[in-house]
């Protein structure tokens, strides 16, 4: 049952070293901030936001 944890601890640690590595050599280009929204995914926020209001009836007229 030892080897279980050198198993599991060993594969953490590969994970962490190896996402380390992908990030240093890819030169940090990939970041989790969010990314600036090409003209296509603008248009459907846009396209969404119009199709919520249409159909949203909260809102009484008065």
């Amino acid at each position: 049952m030892h080897w279980i944890m050198w198993v599991f601890w060993g594969s953490i640690a590969a994970l962490i070293i190896g996402t380390y590595l992908v990030d240093f050599f890819t030169g940090r280009k990939y970041s989790l901030k969010e990314q600036e929204k090409t003209l296509n995914q603008n248009a459907a926020e846009a396209d969404a936001l119009r199709d919520v209001e249409r159909y949203n009836h909260q809102n009484g007229p008065y």
